[in-house]
């Protein structure tokens, strides 16, 4: 059965030739809308 979209797996795995994964890195950066300067919304 042919998909009507390609998933991300498959992309990246026709970009780079086998399997891709995240890694998370902590950079030490808090969220630029946390602090409220510029939103209390969230």
């Amino acid at each position: 059965m042919n998909k009507r979209y390609r998933d991300l797996n498959t992309y990246l795995r026709e970009i780079f030739g086998e399997r891709v994964q995240k890694i998370p890195i902590d950079a030490g950066f808090s969220c630029p809308n946390r602090d409220g300067t510029i939103s209390d919304k969230g």
